[in-house]
């Protein structure tokens, strides 16, 4: 068989009369290349403009892609290449051509028959395919053609089956016994990608079956070394199984595996029709195997997309042995999700802890697809707001599905997609049916028609009225269509096809009880998240609970319970276009109590956000509000609160921080200062500095300018926040303007706070007289202020300052007075912070055994107050002092650990200096070429950090001899 006609998988190609044929102008070659990367398919004129003139098209745009279209059909025919494929369509064009003319598609036709070769058994024929299907590769695909994002979901297909098919080839190649060849080639492939656990798990099984088992073992070893410090994670179990073939190696004691996640909501138990759908979906989803699958749901609201989503998704579970995740996007919100929170969301469902979890979008992405590619999970985006927010999303390998729903169709995702729209008529009569009844149904069946021809076989809007019959015996089919029927005409006014779900929110909220109907308006001064019962009785202005009135919304379907939170309160949701017509009916109230009503919801979180922080396990280092004993409906849920408040904090943080938001948008900076305030010291605990900073910065812009104590306590947690991210000089700048207004205030505990944050700055930088200067007057302060918590953190930094000299007998007392109030007030926190400078003091003193005891006492304490931040700096310290007694194999394992959490907080400097003593080990040990890469890591860390006197050291190290 000859050369294909045309190539795409590397520079554009055209064969015509056995030689190339020149395609003139970056314009038509564009063109081509578009239609060529969809052959058969239609392609609109709107797509061509798109690529041709991606930052904007001129007004001769159709008219010059019909000018390029017939050059190429001229330049074609004149190479003798047949153009009866290129047809003109209205409004496009589509270029037929049958596979084996365009090498892609002659690419997917050869793999497929070499896969089918291969699981038939026959390696050596499947080889041959393989191997002929690769040969079609000449580079990337189109490389010489300018890039479009029209084309990327069609490249990104391409380029992975293109890598599958390799890792396939490599797998028969090595059950065929190729070791010796094999070994270079997946290392030449691991040098390019060295987190791909497949390439690693393959040139372990080639080593050793090429019996170099000592090396199969060493390319283990650093298989597991290369994960842990670049992801954070150890090798999993397929890898893992392969580890302990070669050599029994069995490592460290690992974790107890996980159960698998199953976040899945409930099925609706009377779902009716769909059974196409549902059919071609579970087909589809189940197939997922050697590349992962997505489908996306895309139709108008109301048209059952969740339903039918999470239906399927619990029909096909079983296929998807570690776990189900589901994930709300609010694409229809105000603000619909972030895809960072989204995935940080997803990795904590995976496992992943807080403190591991990246501070980059783009490295949050990449360790979800990391952690899906060697498992099959089933993933539910619901509420999708776009392409560019599920993109992220998705699994870039392995046998995982997706299952999208949007309201927007989404052609960008390299997903199958199904259109979603109205029920068929039989389908919405049998679901009317199941709800009220079939002999009901029978009874009056013409009347039923008509309510079916009024609800427009919306699913939402039949479930609806359903709901009306069913909960109302007395009510005839025919009144309720009757009064279907007075609403047509309004719903024939509508613009839009989502007023057709408003006229049936409207005509459940018309028969709702008093109560109940202001339950239902309450929702519009929430947020579209699941919230509990006691704040829709905030928001409704009741001094008692709403559950009875809950309960009939969720008789009417207009709320549903999602589940129970954290401190057994039921949480109810309503559909976010039922919420808009709620908000709506809000509005309608008048200004002034939508503003009353929603400032009351504010007012009630930062009561129990101050209750909250009176029981937290850890102390906050910063000036909260004074506590005070919560009313209303609040108050009765004050005592669990405080009881959980690590969990009521993790439960309610998004409702808190768009308090904050929705405090500011009402204009009342004062109110969103004091929950912004009350916010900081769980995001400090948690690490949530992208919300510390959003709502912090948002404050403090909304103020005219920084006066008063809400804004020193702001600018000094602003300043602790900028500290911990590296931010010298913005810490140093927030925490000085902070104590001059604390000072102007007469707020002398207010002063000292700030104090020992400037001084934490100089101490960092190395300007230990500043450290000394700033710690010494904030003990004063506290002491002036009878803050003996305070005073124990100023001890215990006074002490930081005379060990940063090697000054153990200076540091000796200090430390001694730090414990001892520490342990006085039962700050236990504080206590293992002390401890862990005590343990600095000891191995000053040539007491290492001494200083491993306080490092383990304060490590325990970590992990019982669940700091999982706090306790891997304290790890860190622990491996430190491994590596200087010499006990080299338990150092490397704590300090790679170590490295992949500093990393994932964002800790640039210990990154560096983690860096910097795996080098120093690695050369100890004669491992010269991972040392280098080490102490190159941890100079690029110190010189981005601009700390010339550490990059100059780490630079000796690189340049002296081994």
């Amino acid at each position: 068989m000859g050369d294909p006609t045309f190539g795409v998988l590397g520079p554009l190609r055209v064969r015509g009369r056995g030689a190339e044929v020149r395609i003139g102008g970056p314009k038509p070659r564009a063109v081509l290349a578009t239609l060529l990367l969809q052959p058969g398919a239609f392609v609109s004129l709107d797509m061509l403009i798109e690529v041709l003139w991606p930052g904007g098209a001129p007004r001769s745009a159709v008219a010059n892609v019909r000018t390029y279209v017939r050059a190429l059909r001229r330049a074609l025919e004149e190479a003798g290449v047949a153009t009866g494929g290129l047809s003109t369509r209205p409004s496009g064009y589509a270029l037929d051509a049958a596979p084996g003319d365009i090498d892609m598609s002659l690419f997917e036709q050869r793999l497929e028959r070499a896969r089918a070769e291969r699981d038939r058994g026959d390696d050596e024929a499947a080889l041959r395919r393989y191997e002929s299907a690769l040969g079609l590769w000449r580079g990337s695909v189109l490389q010489d053609v300018p890039s479009s994002v029209v084309w990327d979901p069609v490249v990104a297909r391409a380029e992975e089956a293109r890598s599958a098919a390799v890792g396939e080839c490599l797998e028969v190649r090595l059950r065929m016994g190729e070791y010796a060849p094999l070994v270079a080639e997946l290392r030449s492939r691991l040098a390019e990608d060295p987190l791909r656990e497949d390439l690693w798990q393959m040139l372990v099984r080639a080593l050793h079956g090429a019996g170099r088992t000592a090396q199969a073992r060493a390319a283990y070893a650093e298989a597991e070394r290369i994960l842990a410090a670049e992801l954070g994670v150890e090798p999993g179990a397929s890898l893992r199984r392969t580890g302990e073939e070669v050599n029994g190696y069995t490592g460290r004691r690992r974790p107890v595996p996980a159960e698998p996640v199953r976040q899945l909501p409930m099925d609706v138990p009377d779902f009716t029709g769909r059974s196409e759908e549902v059919g071609a979906l579970e087909r589809l989803l189940s197939a997922a195997g050697r590349q992962p699958v997505v489908a996306v749901l895309s139709g108008p609201p109301g048209s059952g997309k969740t339903t039918l989503a999470v239906h399927v998704a619990h029909r096909v579970c079983h296929a998807f042995p570690d776990g189900q995740l589901f994930v709300d996007l609010g694409g229809m919100s105000d603000r619909p999700r972030e895809p960072a929170d989204v995935l940080a969301e997803m990795l904590r469902g995976l496992g992943v802890i807080d403190s591991a979890v990246p501070g980059e979008p783009g490295e949050r992405a990449a360790l979800l697809r990391s952690r899906m590619a060697q498992r099959r999970f089933l993933v539910v985006l619901d509420d999708a707001a776009g392409a560019a927010q599920v993109r992220p999303l998705l699994p870039g390998t392995g046998g995982s599905a997706v299952l999208v729903s949007s309201r927007r169709r989404m052609p960008g995702l390299p997903a199958h997609h199904f259109p979603i729209g109205v029920m068929r008529h039989d389908e919405a009569r049998a679901l009317l049916g199941a709800i009220v009844g079939e002999d009901r149904l029978r009874r009056e069946g013409a009347d039923a028609d008509r309510v079916l021809a009024g609800c427009g076989s919306l699913p939402l809007a039949v479930r609806i009225a359903g709901s009306r019959l069913a909960n109302r015996p007395g009510w005839s089919v025919g009144t309720l269509a009757d009064f279907l029927h007075d609403e047509r005409g309004r719903l024939d006014q509508l613009q839009t096809g989502e007023m057709e779900v408003r006229a049936s929110a409207e005509l459940s909220y018309r028969h709702l009880p008093e109560q109940a109907a202001a339950a239902f308006r309450a929702f519009g001064h929430l947020t579209g998240d699941a919230v509990p019962g006691w704040l829709v009785a905030v928001a409704m202005g009741r001094p008692d609970g709403a559950a009875g009135e809950l309960e009939a919304l969720a008789d009417e379907h207009l709320v549903e319970v999602v589940g129970t939170d954290r401190l057994g309160l039921q949480r109810h949701r309503m559909h976010d276009l039922l919420r808009c017509y709620a908000r709506e009916l809000a509005e309608a109230d008048g200004a002034g109590v939508l503003r009353r009503r929603r400032l009351q919801v504010v007012d009630a979180l930062i009561a129990l956000a101050r209750c909250a922080n009176s029981a937290m396990p850890t102390r906050f280092l910063g000036v909260l509000g004074e506590p005070a004993r919560p009313t209303g409906p609040a108050a009765e849920v004050a005592g669990a609160v405080r009881a959980r408040a690590v969990e009521w904090f993790e439960t309610e943080r998004r409702l808190l921080v768009r308090s904050v938001e929705s405090a500011l948008r009402l204009g009342d900076v004062s109110r969103a200062a004091d929950l912004a305030i009350e916010l900081a010291g769980f995001f400090d605990m948690r690490g949530y500095y992208g919300d510390w900073l959003r709502t912090h910065r948002l404050v403090l812009d909304a103020m005219p300018e920084p006066a008063g104590a809400r804004a020193a306590a702001l600018l000094r947690n602003l300043g602790q926040l900028h500290l911990y991210q590296d931010r010298y000089t913005d810490a140093l700048e927030s925490f000085v303007t902070s104590r001059a207004l604390f000072a102007r205030l007469g707020h002398p505990s207010g002063e000292a706070v700030a104090a020992v944050g400037a001084g934490s700055v100089h101490r960092v930088v190395g300007d230990l007289d500043a450290a000394l200067k700033e710690f010494t007057d904030a003990l004063r302060g506290f002491g002036g202020a009878g803050d003996p918590h305070g005073e124990a953190v100023a001890h215990n930094a006074i002490a930081s300052v005379w060990l940063e000299r090697r000054a153990p007998d200076a540091a000796a007392p200090w430390l001694d007075g730090a414990l001892e109030l520490s342990r006085a007030v039962g700050d236990r926190h504080r206590e293992a912070q002390v401890r862990r400078r005590i343990a600095v003091l000891h191995e000053l003193r040539g007491e290492p055994h001494a200083a491993r005891a306080e490092l383990e006492r304060a490590l325990g304490i970590f992990d019982e107050l669940a700091d999982t931040h706090c306790a891997a700096y304290v790890q860190q310290s622990v491996g430190e002092l491994c590596l200087r007694q010499g006990d080299a194999g338990q150092a490397s394992a704590l300090l790679v650990d170590a490295l992949a959490v500093q990393r994932q907080l964002g800790d640039r400097r210990a990154e560096a200096r983690v860096a910097c003593l795996l080098g120093e080990l690695h050369r100890a040990t004669g491992r010269e070429q991972t040392a280098r890469r080490y102490f190159h890591r941890s100079l690029s860390t110190w010189r981005r950090l601009q700390v010339c006197e550490q990059a100059e050291l780490v630079d000796a190290k690189l340049r002296s001899p081994c």
